[in-house]
């Protein structure tokens, strides 16, 4: 096995095939020449097809691209062997490279018809053509499209500019027309509250000192009299709901279950004398805000609730302030009157009394001025109610004004 295969690299049984060519230099030169710079372009090509493919992988799959270079690099052996055997008469190994160029050579044959139904899908330059001219005018309309849309941008930024501008100044021209409104009523408030102190005091000076025994000029003054105790508590309850306009705001640490004492104990005359039953649950928390207008707040709420209990219904009330998820939520629960819930909106505007048949004195200001109160702290209220079984009232303290909460303390 081993001198066959030895018998293929042996050369003293042949001769070069220079003596074949009688060893004509022109023809040894033009065969030496020409199979050494095929060789040589066979070499250069596959190292260009190689490099390509580094470059660009996407073009060609790795195993076409080496299967060709290997075809070609083979070729270009041939051509080597054949420049060799001018001189040196190797045919054995000349037939063994053939022999390897051969498989390649097949090989890449059989590939390259592997590869002609996807090389015929290609498009045609032609058609690459057509198709980059769609894509250029599909560019350019949407290059319009985009310009048309920054001119409407511009449009609307324009418009909404100046329709802001719009807002702004009638937003000012109210502010400044409330601000007017404001001040009248509390001018107007401050002025007339000294001849309705006259006719009250008047009134009753009459009343006392009438010696006629006239029922009906009696009755006629007590009316004057109550009358004039009425306005002047709306003129009172007016003054206090514009003078929160031009309340200066003055924000300290406030305690919660601080502030509800001691408006109970404002409410002190008032609770004991409906015998009413207050319970507290209060944390002990801390918020930034005014004290004044805490109290008023509070204050006005508190005293609706022991208002407007019925008489023949021991008032009972439960304030409780507790720690949510959106800051702090201080609930009054009474077990009062309560009112229509379709009226529940109409209940924070001023002059609203829904109860003015029922015997309870009072003005309709009182939850216009909480209202006003906490929209100058930034807090918000609602309203539940029952008709005929009471009504609850949440108070919503927001969380960046919330101090400190300790729960343990409630």
């Amino acid at each position: 096995m081993l001198q066959d295969i030895q018998l293929y690299f042996e050369t003293n049984s042949f001769l070069a095939h220079g003596y074949c060519m009688t060893w004509r230099t022109d023809l040894i030169a033009l065969h030496a020449f020409s199979d050494l710079v095929i060789f040589v372009s066979y070499f250069i090509i596959p190292t260009a097809l190689l490099y390509l493919h580094y470059k660009r992988s996407d073009l060609v799959r790795s195993r076409i691209i080496f299967l060709f270079s290997a075809f070609i690099l083979a070729c270009g052996l041939t051509h080597l062997i054949g420049l060799i055997t001018l001189w040196n008469p190797v045919y054995g190994f000349e037939g063994m490279v053939k022999a390897a160029t051969a498989v390649v050579s097949g090989l890449t044959a059989f590939a390259s018809w592997m590869l002609m139904p996807a090389a015929l899908k290609l498009p045609s330059a032609q058609t690459l053509k057509l198709k980059n001219d769609a894509l250029g005018l599909s560019i350019a309309e949407q290059r319009r499209a985009n310009a048309e849309l920054e001119t409407i941008k511009a449009e609307l930024e324009s418009r909404i500019q100046e329709r802001t501008r719009e807002l702004q100044g009638k937003a000012e021209a109210l502010e400044r027309m409330n601000a007017s409104l404001s001040q009248y009523a509390h001018f107007a408030s401050h002025d007339l509250q000294e001849p309705l102190r006259k006719i009250v005091s008047f009134s009753e000076l009459a009343i006392e000192q009438d010696t006629t025994g006239d029922a009906e000029q009696k009755l006629y003054l007590e009316k004057i009299n109550s009358s004039a105790r009425r306005a002047r508590t709306l003129v009172r309850s007016i003054l206090h709901h514009a003078e929160i306009d031009q309340h200066m705001i003055d924000i300290q640490d406030l305690s919660l279950k601080a502030e509800t004492e001691a408006t109970l104990e404002n409410l002190e005359l008032a609770i004991k004398e409906r015998q009413g039953t207050i319970t507290t649950d209060i944390a002990d928390i801390v918020v930034r805000a005014d004290p004044s207008l805490v109290a008023q707040a509070l204050q006005n709420i508190i005293g609706n609730a022991i208002k407007y209990t019925p008489a023949d219904r021991t008032p009972r009330i439960a304030i409780t302030a507790s720690r949510t998820e959106g800051g702090v939520a201080y609930t009054i629960q009474d077990n009062g009157m309560g009112f229509d819930p379709a009226l529940k909106e109409r209940i924070f505007l001023p002059f609203a009394r829904l109860h003015s048949g029922s015997g309870v004195d009072g003005t309709g200001m009182g939850l216009a001025i909480v209202v006003k109160a906490l929209g100058h702290l930034g807090w918000r209220i609602a309203v539940d109610t029952v008709e005929t079984e009471g009504t609850r009232f949440v108070i919503t303290i927001p969380e960046d004004q919330i101090v400190s909460v300790d729960a343990s303390g409630g």
